[in-house]
C-alpha cells in the first residue's frame, strides 16, 4: 500500500496559493506535497477546475488540497494551521512568510477591497483584467 501524498492544486496568479506554497517550501515540506499548478487561459485550466469540483463537491477554490482521499481543504491559513500541526512546524516562525503575510499579502488584500467594486462592475460587463481571471 503506498502512503499518501496530498494533492495542492494552486493558481498561479493566487496571493493566497502563493502563500501556501511559501510555508510549505519554507517548512522544508515540498517533497510530502503533489503541486499542480492552475493557470487561468490555459487549454485544460477549466477541465481541472471542474474535476476539484466534482470531487469536493463544492466550487473550485485556490488554494485547494485534498489533505487525506476524499477530504479537501480550500482556505490557506486553515492549511498552514493543519499542516503546520501535522508536521509539528510553527508557521510564526518561517521569517519570509511573515515578510509576505505582514507586508505585500496585506498590500494586495487591501488593493483589492478597493478595486473589487469597480472591478465587479467591469466583470459585468463581461471584461475582467487578465491578472483577475
Amino acid at each position: 500500500m503506498t502512503e499518501f501524498v496530498p494533492t495542492a492544486w494552486v493558481r498561479t496568479n493566487c496571493p493566497y496559493s502563493f502563500k501556501f506554497r511559501l510555508f510549505v517550501v519554507e517548512a522544508g515540506l515540498a517533497k510530502k506535497f503533489h503541486f499542480v499548478p492552475m493557470t487561468p487561459g490555459s487549454k485544460d485550466f477549466e477541465e481541472i477546475k471542474s474535476q476539484i469540483e466534482h470531487r469536493s463537491g463544492r466550487k473550485a477554490q485556490f488554494p485547494t488540497v485534498e489533505v487525506a482521499p476524499g477530504t479537501f481543504m480550500t482556505d490557506s491559513d486553515e492549511l498552514i494551521e493543519y499542516f503546520a500541526a501535522q508536521y509539528g512546524k510553527n508557521a510564526n516562525e518561517l521569517e519570509t512568510l511573515s515578510f509576505y503575510r505582514n507586508g505585500i499579502f496585506l498590500c494586495y488584500v487591501e488593493m483589492f477591497s478597493i478595486l473589487a467594486r469597480p472591478l465587479g462592475w467591469i466583470a459585468r460587463l463581461g471584461r475582467r483584467p487578465l491578472a483577475f481571471r
